[in-house]
């Protein structure tokens, strides 16, 4: 790019960032989509419509805080959150049927909760609200046997809680219907009401089909470098407060 034709667009991304109105973290998505949807003139259109999309990201995360922007990506209709993609219903996919019978994760085990923490490679953890687990599972281990993901089922195979490394690349994905910023749960939090199918990414970022079920009401969040998955609450407040007991 000329050094003339630089310049300009720094100075056109200057001026659009005095004049735009910086979102809430939960609308940051549809203010960027509603930014860009706003008529350009003619003229300069496409370095127009360049210069919106840098500045309204940029500001977007900037409005969020920098544990969340670690972790945070809300563009082109998806959301990622610390390992888990969460697919907009409203963007164009292919549809497939749920399986009737979906297969356990890779390689799943059952495990005592001491041998769950001896073999993770990250801190496996407990809701003291929902007390003991029924049952401690470990899945898709690596070639030493440290598991992928820890599960802890509770009430009876009603409530699940989920819990792996988020810096890996996504371990679900979910074509889920809006979700709830949550807030006061762990670094970033998103609340999800509805259900929705969820599938299992493995190591090779292959989505196994088999695995796809419809899961209940779910709260995800990230707490440094792990992300937990409670799903099987029916209330936000219920959740948030097993959440805030995990030890």
């Amino acid at each position: 790019m000329p050094e003339r034709d630089f310049e300009e667009l720094i100075g056109e991304l200057r001026d659009l960032g005095r004049a735009y109105a910086v979102p809430e973290a939960r609308d940051q998505r549809q203010a960027v989509r509603a930014r860009l949807a706003r008529p350009a003139p003619r003229r300069h259109r496409a370095r127009f419509y360049l210069s919106a999309v840098v500045a309204a990201l940029v500001l977007a995360v900037a409005a969020i805080s920098p544990a969340r922007a670690a972790v945070l990506d809300a563009v082109g209709g998806l959301l990622r959150v610390a390992g888990i993609e969460l697919r907009d219903p409203s963007a164009e996919q292919p549809e497939r049927a749920l399986p009737a019978s979906p297969s356990p994760l890779p390689a799943q085990a059952t495990a005592e909760l001491a041998d769950a923490r001896a073999k993770a490679l990250f801190p496996v953890v407990v809701p003291e609200k929902l007390g003991s687990p029924d049952r401690v599972l470990l899945a898709d281990p690596d070639k030493n046997g440290a598991p992928r993901v820890v599960t802890q089922i509770f009430r009876g195979g009603t409530v699940r809680f989920d819990q792996f490394d988020g810096r890996v690349d996504p371990v679900f994905l979910k074509t889920a219907p809006d979700g709830q910023w949550v807030e006061g749960v762990g670094e970033v939090a998103v609340w999800l009401a509805a259900p929705h199918p969820i599938t299992y990414v493995d190591r090779d970022g292959v989505s196994r089909d088999e695995t796809a079920r419809l899961a209940g009401p779910s709260l995800i969040w990230s707490t440094g470098s792990v992300t937990y998955r409670l799903e099987g609450l029916a209330t936000l407040e219920e959740a948030s407060e097993v959440a805030r007991s995990v030890r």
